[in-house]
């Protein structure tokens, strides 16, 4: 997470054109006190997207493969790579669809502007702005 929440401002600097290159994002991600302050707040909007998302992909995934054990009608070999593979996709999908909302909070916390003089939006009052 120390290493992810500033790796996640990077690319998302880059990948919105905030900043033109990964050397620029990273510079004003990591060398100014604001870009800083905002893995603070980005990592904490993050928590909100990475915990459930990981909890409804194992909970999916554990759901759909007890379900095809005890499914008569279904015969599916569910302990080779390439089963274990699908359903995670599918665990993966599921999970990315409910989580979706927060990523976009994150996200948007990360490559915000700010005025000079103004603070930056916190979780609650980025979510009210996403919400309009």
């Amino acid at each position: 997470s120390i290493v992810r929440a500033p790796m996640e401002a990077i690319k998302s600097n880059v990948q919105s054109g905030t900043e033109p290159t990964t050397s620029a994002a990273a510079k004003r991600v990591l060398g100014t006190r604001e870009g800083r302050e905002n893995i603070v707040r980005a990592w904490s909007a993050s928590i909100w997207r990475d915990v459930p998302f990981g909890a409804i992909q194992l909970a999916v995934f554990e759901l759909t493969k007890t379900f095809i054990l005890n499914s008569k009608d279904i015969t599916l070999d569910i302990n080779t790579l390439q089963s274990e593979a699908i359903l995670g996709a599918f665990a993966g999908s599921i999970g990315s669809f409910v989580s979706t909302p927060a990523d976009v909070v994150t996200t948007r916390i990360i490559t915000q502007e700010v005025e000079e003089g103004e603070l930056p939006a916190n979780i609650i009052e980025m979510v009210k702005r996403v919400l309009r």
